[in-house]
């Protein structure tokens, strides 16, 4: 019979016949809550998992503690840089607090993105850090548990019911916007990912008309799109005019995308034809080294975010709901800083 045990991976309910106690005060020696405990008990118990070999099954804590240790961190398109390195700030301070981060990747779809939430509802994940594809909330309300911490991040949606971090993308657009003004530059071509359904493409977009009205947009859609249509397309818009013309991307991964393109084939000069967006990584820079590109450290945001997770999931207070990451215009001698 012996034998047969030892063969058998031992549990919570070996541990506490062997101790003598409750399962409930073998969970409690496991999660370290030991301010009622006797250090008798504690010895005893400890003495019980080195005998039996046991290895605490998160399952089992989980079914005492209602806790899973798991945060989703749920982002619009795992192609973006901004994305990854969202997930690597909010993973690095939530394995600092016990916690593991997840990543779920939405595909720029609302109804994976439904999907997913029901997922992490039913594998009670604690906690949902969030960067939605749309700024209209009602088809997340349906799926997500209403007692579920959630951290919206990299939107502005006024109708939230839940802490939100984010970049100040109107004012640093048009920040950016008038230096290339002031440099004499009165028309732009906006290279992004349809700007109605996000907020931040909205604001980007509204902080530069507030600066250059004269403005062609270029959408490009997140998947499944012509990538010689759309550039034969800029190139036009290019050839068109003999303005001073800035090429605002609102996004690095069409920086990245088409500006290389268009400096390779060297219609880009700097001059009559200038660069600029939103970027956070080093090729962007490295593409056209001249030019001023906005940043908006995303590795902070993401643990920021986890910050709020963890507030909520201790039940301490919240004292803003919206937190707002100021981004900054990096110059041509700021990118090997």
């Amino acid at each position: 019979m012996v034998d047969e045990k030892k063969k058998r991976k031992a549990n919570m309910k070996d541990v506490a016949h062997l101790a003598g106690v409750s399962t409930t005060t073998v969970s409690r020696f496991l999660n370290g809550n030991l301010n009622k405990m006797s250090d008798e008990t504690a010895n005893t118990i400890r003495n019980a998992i080195e005998k039996l070999h046991y290895i605490p099954n998160a399952a089992a804590r989980q079914m005492v503690t209602n806790s899973s240790k798991l945060v989703a961190v749920l982002v619009s398109n795992i192609d973006d840089y901004f994305s990854t390195e969202l997930f690597k700030g909010a993973s690095s301070f939530l394995e600092s607090k016990g916690y593991m981060a997840v990543l779920f990747d939405s595909n720029a779809s609302i109804e994976k993105e439904r999907e997913i939430i029901k997922t992490t509802s039913t594998y009670n994940f604690d906690g949902i850090i969030f960067q939605p594809n749309a700024s209209d909330m009602s088809h997340i309300f349906s799926e997500v548990n209403t007692d579920t911490p959630i951290v919206i991040v990299d939107r502005n949606i006024d109708t939230s019911i839940w802490p939100q971090v984010l970049t100040d993308n109107y004012e640093s657009a048009k920040s950016a916007a008038l230096l290339f003004k002031n440099d004499g530059y009165s028309r732009v071509i906006i290279l992004t990912s349809p700007i109605d359904s996000i907020s931040t493409r909205r604001d980007r977009f509204l902080g530069i008309q507030s600066v250059i009205p004269n403005i062609e947009i270029v959408e490009i859609p997140e998947e499944n799109y012509n990538k010689k249509k759309i550039y034969n397309h800029i190139k036009e818009l290019l050839t068109d005019s003999h303005e001073k013309t800035l090429i605002f991307s609102l996004k690095e991964r069409w920086f990245l995308e088409f500006v290389s393109l268009l400096t390779f084939d060297g219609l880009i000069d700097n001059d009559r034809i200038a660069v600029t967006g939103f970027a956070d990584t080093n090729t962007a820079h490295a593409i056209n080294p001249h030019s001023k590109l906005i940043t908006q450290n995303p590795f902070l945001m993401g643990s920021i975010s986890a910050e709020l997770m963890l507030k909520q999931l201790n039940k301490e207070p919240i004292e803003t709901q919206k937190v707002v990451v100021p981004a900054k215009i990096l110059h041509d001698d700021d990118s090997n800083k």
